[in-house]
């Protein structure tokens, strides 16, 4: 009965655990196979630049004859607005096919008033043609701009 209390002594045969975190896995990815993300992007990115923005460009009013409203883009971020006479631009910015137009609402020009930044992308430019796509716009929106004519 004393040999029925005693603890097993260690077993002769020891398993041996394989931890599969050491285990070396060649890596498959070469150098030749790793595209440049960023090249990629400015390959097929078109970039406008302020020169061929500059301009009044115009649209007619939407119910009113022979009416139009626009801007007049200038150099170095000036910018004008045509006939929309309670929304005022204060300045604009072209970064490849995004052009930004910060305004704000006559009257309300106050400290603590917000200033509202419209970014727009340039979908096509001509010398006589400017079309945009607000982001903020239900897909398929476009406005279309004339360059007016430098005498006007």
């Amino acid at each position: 009965m004393a040999a029925s209390c005693q603890q097993p002594g260690p077993s002769a045969t020891t398993v041996e655990v394989e931890d599969s975190s050491l285990i070396d896995v060649p890596d498959t990815v070469t150098p030749e196979t790793v595209i440049d993300s960023v090249s990629m992007i400015k390959a097929d990115t078109i970039s406008y630049s302020e020169e061929q923005l500059l301009g009044k460009w115009l649209q007619p009013v939407a119910g009113v004859d022979k009416t139009t409203q626009g801007f007049h883009l200038k150099k170095k971020g000036t910018i004008t607005s045509i006939n929309t006479y309670s929304m005022v631009y204060d300045r604009w910015s072209v970064s490849h096919d995004t052009l930004l137009f910060w305004s704000h609402i006559e009257g309300t020009r106050q400290k603590d008033s917000a200033v509202v930044i419209d970014t727009t992308l340039i979908r096509a430019l001509t010398d006589t043609s400017l079309v945009l796509f607000p982001i903020k716009a239900a897909e398929g929106y476009l406005e279309e701009y004339k360059k007016a004519d430098k005498k006007r």
